[in-house]
């Protein structure tokens, strides 16, 4: 049976580097400082002071680099994720075996994942992180509560019969509202055949780069230096490929250079439609249950709690500022705006 989480961190591998740090005023990406770290069989870029967390080796290889004092401020990459059922009939049969007697099936905490797209898998990722064998193998794991995804683009699988695409997502920690870039490949495993361990799927190359919401347009540019600053020695490669010749070898066929998937990180958010970025913005505001209003006179853009301007309306003359308004669905430099905290600035 395969393990869980498995990285496929060698050369050629999509390895995704999520660096974060919180922007103010200022633009906070120039006061982000890489140091190199040195893992022995492999190095990267990181943060100074960012812990790094690692489990397996070779075909089980897993990272993750973390702010200790803001969790969003991760980079993960996992070469292997599942398996996953592709239908709760499959997870039916599996508990069924089970309880007449049969060997335990050790996914069988896993959700279901149906259709089998890069965007659902994504969408139960906090499913996955929650099982047992999950935190087994590495209990930090980022959870990705509450994700909704902003985005997808499709891009070229790497793995035969697979589908890849880059998405961008919203995502909560806690109270916390996080943003990130995530590239996934999905791919059925096994026949679904009716019996015991059929009917199953993996998540390969899953990566992510995230931040809290509010700071990640500033940093991600360097989020992507330091993806491309991933390198495994040569060493550790050929080691691996003698002890799991078959695996690592299709591994290395699969994997994306690293300068291959900065590329596409860079382009998706370099070329993300506008009403995206809209659309992160209003899903943001549904999910911390706000609104913004916004001052027609100053441009002024405000935020309250969701409901806030039903009541306004009522009786808006009581109020010095009673000219507030909703944002325009499409107005791309008002939802761009900081909202201001409407509490304090209403009189």
């Amino acid at each position: 049976m395969k393990r869980f989480y498995s990285l496929k961190a060698v050369a050629g591998i999509v390895v995704v580097v999520a660096v974060f740090f919180v922007s103010g005023m200022e633009s906070q990406a120039a006061k982000l400082k890489l140091e190199r770290f040195d893992g022995g069989f492999f190095s990267i870029d990181k943060p100074r002071g960012w812990e790094v967390t690692t489990a397996g080796m070779c075909a089980s290889f897993a990272f993750l680099i973390r702010d200790p004092s803001q969790p969003l401020k991760q980079i993960f990459h996992f070469g292997e994720v599942g398996p996953v059922y592709m239908s709760m009939q499959q997870k039916q049969i599996d508990y069924q075996y089970m309880n007449m007697g049969g060997y335990p099936v050790t996914w069988i905490e896993m959700p279901v994942v149906s259709p089998l797209t890069p965007d659902n898998f994504l969408a139960q990722f906090h499913l996955i992180a929650r099982t047992q064998v999950a935190q087994r193998f590495m209990p930090q794991c980022p959870r990705l509560d509450n994700l909704q995804v902003i985005s997808s683009l499709p891009q070229q699988s790497p793995i035969g019969g697979a589908t890849t695409a880059l998405m961008r997502a919203l995502f909560t920690e806690g109270e916390n509202l996080g943003e990130g870039l995530f590239l996934v490949t999905v791919a059925p495993m096994l026949p679904y055949n009716g019996g015991p361990g059929g009917g199953i799927a993996y998540g390969f190359l899953v990566t992510g780069i995230t931040a809290p919401k509010k700071d990640f347009r500033n940093i991600e540019n360097i989020l992507t230096k330091s993806i491309q600053s991933y390198t495994v020695h040569q060493s550790y490669v050929n080691n691996c490929l003698r002890q799991q010749a078959s695996t690592y070898s299709g591994i290395l066929k699969a994997g994306k250079t690293l300068s291959e998937t900065s590329d596409i990180i860079m382009q998706g958010w370099q070329n993300r439609n506008k009403a995206d970025d809209i659309v992160a913005e209003r899903r943001s505001d549904a999910i911390l249950d706000k609104e913004r209003l916004y001052n027609p006179d100053t441009g002024d853009v405000y935020e309250f709690k969701s409901g806030f301007y039903d009541a306004y309306k009522l009786d808006q003359n009581r109020y010095e500022m009673n000219n507030l308004q909703a944002l325009p669905r499409n107005d791309y430099d008002l939802w761009m705006k900081a909202p201001l905290d409407g509490y304090q600035h209403l009189r």
